[in-house]
Parts: structure tokens; C-alpha cells; sequence
């Protein structure tokens, strides 16, 4: 069995992660959910509008896993904002301080997906780790769809907890929402890299 290479791991900020928006996001994107491309809100067109408005966003962050001089996987997120919208939506009751913004509480993580091609060899948890090792808030969460088994198993390795249901839009899927505490780092094994995507 051919050993899979390290992946580089680039970071990037909104300006940079624009500027491969065609090159690396869409394409991920459309290739990790065939099987829901064609669901009106999972289109490319709804989906690049999604990712702007995170890249409007405080905090914006975006790691990109490079294997063989190509982009095979990605995770983004931003900082969630005082009164953030996130937890609009909630279809299940929530202790209202668990859901209590300050605008540097809480990370978002919005994107964490691998090319079908190059999953199962360790990438996505790279990703993440890569993602939430030196994020300065307390505490990240993300929003994972009730039917993505494989994504609920993940989450659950690496130490998320459920603290509720959500449907963030109308068109959405119900989605479990996950807490991770970010105070303890002992979770997250991948120290931070060189950061040739970033640019300020």
C-alpha cells in the first residue's frame, strides 16, 4: 500500500482565499457533494455566497491541504460575532448562555471537506487540527448534517458534544450543532505551519 505524502498546509485570509475561490473552493465543493449538487442549496452560485459573507466576517480563517502540488482538502471558518446569527434557527431548547455571543467567544468552523478521492487517509482531521490548534477563542462549533454518519463519528473523536438541533435556513438541512472546548488544546495534534497562502 502506497503510503499517502504529507499534506502542506497553507493558511489563508479572506483577500487570499477570494483570490482561489475558482481554483481550490468551488471545486472542492462540487466534487466532495455530488450527491447534493443539485439541491438548489447546495449550488455553486449559493454556496460562494455563503463562503463572502464568512469572508466579511471578523476572524476569518481558511487552511487549504495540498497534496502533489494540488488542493485536496479545506476548513474555514470566522469568529462568531456579538448577537451572532449562528444559533438562529435552533429547533430544540438551549440554556440561553450556551448560545450567549460576545464577539470572541467562538469559533465557527463553516467548511471541513476532503476531496472523495484522498478521504480516509487522515486529511480532514489535519485540517481541523491545523484549523483550531492556535484560534484564540474558547470554545468552537460547528453545524453537522443529522444524516452524515461518517461526520458525526469524526466529531465525536475528536472530542465535539451536542448541544442542540438547527435548521439555519429555511431550504437548509437539520443539522446536529457541536460544541468543542478550545481551553484545552490536548485534543488538536498538528502544530502550526508556514503559511505560504496567507497574505496580509
Amino acid at each position: 500500500m502506497t503510503e499517502t505524502p504529507r499534506p502542506a498546509l497553507m493558511h489563508y485570509d479572506a483577500p487570499s482565499a477570494e483570490r482561489v475561490m475558482e481554483t481550490t473552493i468551488l471545486p472542492l465543493h462540487e466534487a466532495s457533494r455530488p450527491d447534493l449538487i443539485g439541491d438548489p442549496f447546495y449550488s455553486a452560485e449559493r454556496f460562494a455566497a455563503r463562503i463572502r459573507g464568512y469572508m466579511r466576517a471578523a476572524g476569518f480563517e481558511m487552511v487549504v491541504a495540498e497534496v502533489e502540488g494540488a488542493p485536496r482538502g479545506l476548513a474555514l471558518g470566522y469568529t462568531l460575532p456579538e448577537g451572532a446569527r449562528w444559533w438562529r434557527g435552533l429547533t430544540t431548547p438551549v440554556d440561553p448562555e450556551m448560545i450567549a455571543e460576545t464577539g470572541d467567544r467562538t469559533f465557527g468552523l463553516c467548511e471541513l471537506m476532503v476531496h472523495p478521492g484522498w478521504q480516509r487517509r487522515g486529511i480532514a482531521h489535519a485540517l481541523h487540527d491545523e484549523l483550531l490548534c492556535q484560534r484564540p477563542e474558547r470554545r468552537a462549533t460547528v453545524l453537522v448534517r443529522e444524516d452524515n454518519t461518517p461526520a458525526q463519528r469524526a466529531y465525536a473523536t475528536w472530542g465535539w458534544r451536542k448541544v442542540g438541533k438547527l435548521q439555519p435556513f429555511p431550504d437548509s438541512p437539520h443539522y446536529d450543532a457541536l460544541v468543542l472546548d478550545l481551553t484545552s488544546k490536548g485534543t488538536l495534534l498538528a502544530p502550526r505551519r508556514s503559511a505560504p497562502g496567507l497574505q496580509d
